[in-house]
């Protein structure tokens, strides 16, 4: 019991310095919030374009509205961008300041994604909230249970978001080009994912793939549990979780195999 407090004394420090580092930079993180409206907005703009009122795929001109309303959120409490940081950490020396620390280096990034995600998360709720009061198109048909279920679909998919981009970091271990492969798998997450279109836009084939692999349980899954348009009780509710905690066992195995190799190669001097 000790160590457990003392694990989350060492954290809620880690928390309070991530939310002093942030109102510090407030401005900058509101311009990188502002900014990545922007992809979901004009693919929402898009779609809307083309459905002109009719349905699409099954997605009404209100589905195509809130459907990327909540691709906006969900990608925001999800995405990651320790991929960058740790890269130039690991080629700069800089990590060594925080290998000799009493905690692991992942810790920080942890924190940091924990105070920014709730910073965005006390944003953009209460003013999709206020929207959906005045204009019905924002409005979403919701329950406890599809809160419930949606919030640890989220949960499951930022630390999913989270390892991935963390082990591709490591990757700098080995090579000084982890953020171009990093971008490519990005651009293969913009379309798997649902991200620039719901999935059922996509060839049946494409949907399977992405199902199954780390894609659409990242953010087509808990979008489209959040916007109604897979029912309660649905096998397809059961296989998506099972997907996802499957994913997350297999890249936390990856992190620590990834992490002792990636020690035995490291060496830095100064930092």
């Amino acid at each position: 019991m000790k160590a457990l407090a003392l694990f989350w004394q060492k954290y809620c420090m880690l928390l309070r310095v991530e939310w002093a580092v942030m109102f510090a930079y407030r401005s900058e993180s509101l311009i990188w919030m502002i900014g990545a409206f922007i992809q979901p907005l004009v693919s929402m703009a898009v779609w809307l374009s083309i459905s002109d009122n009719n349905s699409i795929g099954g997605y009404t001109a209100h589905d195509y509205m809130v459907y990327f309303l909540g691709v906006l959120l969900v990608d925001r409490l999800t995405s990651t961008w320790d991929v960058w940081e740790l890269d130039a950490s690991i080629q700069d020396g800089s990590l060594s300041t925080k290998i000799v620390r009493p905690f692991h280096p992942v810790h920080w990034s942890i924190s940091q994604n924990l105070v920014y995600k709730l910073f965005f998360a006390v944003l953009l709720i209460p003013a999709w909230a206020i929207a959906a009061a005045f204009v019905p198109m924002f409005r979403l048909t919701i329950s406890l249970e599809i809160i419930a279920l949606s919030f640890f679909a989220i949960v499951l998919s930022s630390a999913i978001r989270f390892l991935i981009g963390f082990e591709f970091g490591l990757m700098a271990f080995w090579t000084n080009r982890a953020n171009a492969i990093y971008s490519l798998y990005e651009g293969v997450h913009l379309f798997l994912a649902g991200r620039l279109a719901p999935l059922s836009m996509f060839p049946s084939w494409v949907e399977k793939m992405a199902v199954w692999l780390p894609f659409y349980g990242t953010v087509g899954f808990p979008v489209e549990l959040l916007t109604g348009k897979l029912e309660l009780g649905s096998s397809a509710i059961i296989q998506n979780f099972a997907i996802q905690l499957t994913w997350l066992i297999v890249l936390l195995v990856t992190f620590r195999l990834l992490w002792r190799q990636g020690m035995k190669k490291y060496g830095a001097v100064g930092g």
